[in-house]
């Protein structure tokens, strides 16, 4: 054997070695993409429960959720205060939509229950709405759409 067939088996050593490691890198990317996906959605509902676990446990604000008419300065208070934490939680679902780290099917449920509440609670659109007015220059207000409009839907784009 020359040296000129041992240059060329060792390359072909060489490309397989390189294709080798390209399959097994492409596998660990692919395992870490289905990881952070996990840990976005496992985030989003810990937040979710969060914000249940709150109406749950807090009788007064459970009362100023469900409570139709006027609101006094404290119960609104409480009830912008609660919205504004599902806003906080809203952001960080479009967000990890966004980025690719949640997929359609766990976004538009998100989205859908985000909608339940706001149709089930009386005072929850108005703080929502008040809450928008604030930054109305700000990208929340993009964001906040598929709720505001009430739909499941991914925004355009």
């Amino acid at each position: 054997m020359d040296w000129d067939a041992i240059g060329a088996v060792g390359e072909i050593v060489g490309a397989a070695a390189v294709l080798a490691t390209l399959v097994y890198l492409a596998a660990q990317v692919r395992k870490s993409n289905e990881l952070a996906r996990f840990n976005a959605t496992k985030e989003i509902v810990n937040q979710f429960n969060d914000l249940n676990r709150m109406a749950i446990s807090d009788a007064s604000l459970r009362q100023v959720l469900m409570k139709t008419g006027d609101l006094n300065t404290d119960e609104s208070e409480q009830v912008y205060n609660f919205g504004m934490m599902f806003c906080n939680v809203w952001i960080s679902i479009q967000i990890a939509y966004d980025n690719d780290q949640l997929d359609e099917e766990t976004y538009r449920a998100c989205a859908k229950d985000v909608s339940i509440e706001l149709n089930r609670w009386p005072n929850f659109r108005p703080a929502l709405e008040r809450w928008l007015s604030n930054y109305p220059e700000h990208k929340q207000r993009e964001i906040m759409q598929p709720i505001v409009r009430g739909t499941d839907a991914p925004p355009p784009g």
